[in-house]
This record gives C-alpha cells, structure tokens and sequence, in this order.
C-alpha cells in the first residue's frame, strides 16, 4: 500500500526538464517527444489508479477492524454493566430493608403491628393462617421469639414445584413453641383482638382488594349474627367453629370450580356446627361420668383391700350385679363388669397417655413422656394426621375397627402401624393394673 494517500497525488508535467530522461528512453524506442510525454501521463495515470484502490481496500478494511473492536468493547461494557445490575438486583432481593423506600413521618404513636415470621410468610403467600397469630398473646409471643431468634439461621423446606429451598428458620413454624390455639377455641375476646390485625397483615402485603373485602364482610357477619349474643354458649361457640371451618376450606379451594366467597354465611352449616358442639359436648359428659364412676369403683376396691378379710366377707355387699355369661360356641365366657373394665383409664389417640383430660380436645404437640411427637390431630369428630389424611377411630379401639369399609385407614395414631391401634400401641402409657376384690 503507498505511503501517502494516492487521491492527493498530483500528476506531474512530464514535458519539463525534470522528466527528460523517461521522455529519452521512450524517443529512443521510436517515439516523438510529445508522445512519449503523453505515454508517460497516461502510465502515471494507471499507477495512480491501482494506487487508490488498493488504499480505499485498506481504508475499509482498517475502518472495520476498527468497527470490531469497538463493537467488541461496546459488548464488554454491556457485559460488565448487566452484571453489576444483576449484582444489585440481587442484593435488593436479598436485604430489602436496605433499600425499601424511606418515609418521611413522624414516628406513629400506635404499636407496630408484627406477627410471627410464620404468619407473615403465609400472609406474603396469601395463605390460611390461624387467627392466633394476631391475637395479644400470639403478638407478645411473636415479640419475644423475634428477640431470641437467630437472624441467620436456615431450614430447607419443599417449594411448591416440588424442589427444596433454603428458607430462614424464623418463618417456620416451632414444634416447641407454645400451643397454638385453634380457630373454633378461641373466645370472641381473642377473635376481636386478631381480626382487625390480620386484615391489616392482609392490606399491608398487597392481597387483592376484593378478597380482603371478602374478608371483612365474613368477619363483619359473624359479629352481627344473632347468635353472637345468644344465652346458649353453644351457638356463640358454632359461629368460631364456622368461621375455622369455612375459612379453612375457602383457601383450600381458591382457583378450583368449586371456589366461593365467603361474604354470605350458610345458616346451614351454621346448624351443623352447632350440633357438631352439642354432641362432642354429650360425649365428654359420657366419658367423664364413666372417669368418675371408675375413679369411685378403684377407691371402693382400695378400701376393702384395707380391711381384715375376716371383715370383708362378712360386711361386703356386692355392690354391682353379677358379671353376665355369655354363650358362644357352647363355650361359656364371663363378662367382666363395665366398670370394672373402666378402671383402667382409656388410651388418648393423639397423645397415646392414660391421664385423666378431655381426650376429644387433645391438642399436644409430643407424646404423653414428650420423646416422640404427635401423629395425630382431632378436626371435627374425626382423627386426621398431621398432612391431612384421615384415620380410623375405631381402629384405635382394644377391639379393632367393625365397620366393613371406609375411607379412614387403618394405621395407629401414635407410631402409624398398620399392625395395632393406640390401645395397643408400644409408646401408649402403660395401664395401671386394679386390684378388684373377688365375689
């Protein structure tokens, strides 16, 4: 490529003396001195032109390697600049805090409301979350669990796509934590404390305006039913139970056909869960006359195991009726008396122990010796595990389950063998043996 760009070149004069010697070779070959000056312009002229393709080559070849280049540095900028923006992305999804829009306020004379990280994962999930969490006693609780919490702890837990993930172990709910009282059990004190905070959980992450309207005329509804006042404890009772019920199956049927608003109360299901209180109210009684019936029966048989026998076989009324006898395959079997049977306190299906309490509300977290946690929970009359599988009760029985077919399995409700019942059970508390005193 020439030196110097050939399109400022100027032909020369090749008629002047400086040229006389190329204008000499050419006359020598025949040529007069005008056409050998012209000869020499016109060779120039063809270089000239050579000269200046060559260079607009070179010209455009430098200008797109130059092109390149900067196209190459403008790539790498770009690069640099999207990870540095993906960095801080990153970063404000990590520490929102550090980033969140600062308010220019007074500082609010009014408590911050700030429930268990439990409760707000699943208010930031639009999950159901039980009305506890927002009561006094959950906020006082979630207080001091937030001041003893380690920040940087972390528990996987599976996602709803099926994979695992990292989560902070502040937001999972505590096995050792105090009980969490359910929905149906709380008091209409506990229900008015917790329902305006949690539709303010509910506003204050961005839930859909219609559904925490929704929510605002169930809660409203139940506070202006008639029953809300009413004398018999029993239908104040059914309207929580209601509410636990209803509110419960709402989320677990959103976005399904069989979804529906919860605005309007079923006076129905109102009923339902009236009776529903009625009868496990009618099956506590049972259970706690037959307690005291064979509390009564072990005393009477320590006090006459107490006294000379002498005494006792003359002064010893038999108190009960004979035990009956019973015929099965011309075999006669003697039925022990019911209480005397009863003497022996029945084994609880949640908490597998033999202590005297309410079994049909047992709602212990752990085992009656606190080794093992419990299977199984008590919603509604039925017995259902821990991840909404329903047992059968009546296979929890000493005498197994006598209904044909169902939908309950047939698994034990303290240690989920499909071998025995709770009665049976190896962890269930050992029963007591009673001394009775022979007729």
């Amino acid at each position: 490529m020439p030196a110097q760009n050939p399109n400022e070149a100027i032909r020369p004069d090749f008629t002047t003396q400086e040229h006389e010697n190329a204008r000499q070779k050419l006359i020598d070959e025949g040529f007069n001195a005008d056409q050998a000056a012209r000869s020499l312009s016109a060779l120039w002229t063809l270089t000239n032109n050579a000269d200046k393709e060559r260079w607009a080559l070179e010209q455009r070849r430098r200008h797109e390697a130059e092109q390149r280049e900067e196209e190459e540095q403008e790539e790498r900028r770009q690069l640099i600049k999207d990870e540095q923006e993906a960095a801080h992305l990153e970063d404000r999804k990590k520490n929102k805090n550090k980033y969140a829009p600062l308010v220019r306020g007074k500082v609010p004379s009014d408590p911050t409301i700030i429930p268990a990280q439990y409760a707000l994962r699943k208010m930031k999930a639009g999950d159901y979350c039980k009305l506890h969490y927002f009561t006094n006693k959950g906020l006082e609780d979630a207080k001091v669990s937030n001041l003893l919490a380690e920040p940087e702890a972390l528990v996987m837990l599976p996602a709803t796509d099926g994979l695992h993930s990292w989560v902070p172990a502040a937001v999972v709910k505590d096995p050792k934590s105090a009980p969490i009282v359910k929905d149906e059990n709380l008091s209409w004190e506990n229900f008015n404390e917790a329902a305006p905070c949690m539709i303010a959980s509910m506003k204050l992450h961005d839930w859909p305006d219609d559904r925490v309207d929704m929510h605002i005329q169930f809660l409203c509804a139940l506070q202006s039913h008639r029953w809300r006042h009413a004398p018999d404890t029993l239908k104040q009772r059914a309207l929580l139970l209601y509410q636990s019920q209803q509110h419960r199956r709402w989320h677990m049927t959103i976005g399904t056909a069989q979804s529906w608003s919860l605005e309007e109360l079923n006076q129905d299901l109102i009923l339902e869960a009236r009776e529903e209180l009625f009868n496990e109210k009618r099956d506590k009684d049972t259970v706690l006359a037959i307690q005291q019936a064979a509390a009564t029966f072990v005393a009477s048989n320590q006090h006459l195991s107490r006294m000379p026998s002498q005494q006792v076989a003359t002064s010893q009324k038999r108190p009960y009726p004979p035990a009956e006898e019973t015929s099965y395959s011309n075999k006669k079997v003697r039925q022990p008396h019911p209480l005397a049977a009863a003497g022996t306190l029945p084994c609880c299906a949640v908490c597998l122990g033999r202590n005297p309490h309410h079994t049909m509300e047992c709602a212990a977290s752990r085992m009656w010796d606190n080794q093992y946690e419990t299977f199984a929970e008590h919603i509604r009359k039925g017995l259902w595990t821990k991840d909404g599988k329903q047992i059968c009760m009546g296979w929890q029985r000493e005498e197994g389950c006598t209904t044909p077919k169902h939908d309950a399995r047939h698994v034990c409700s303290g240690c989920r063998a499909a071998t025995h019942g709770t009665q049976r059970c190896p962890r269930a508390q050992k029963a007591e043996t009673i001394d009775t005193v022979q007729s």
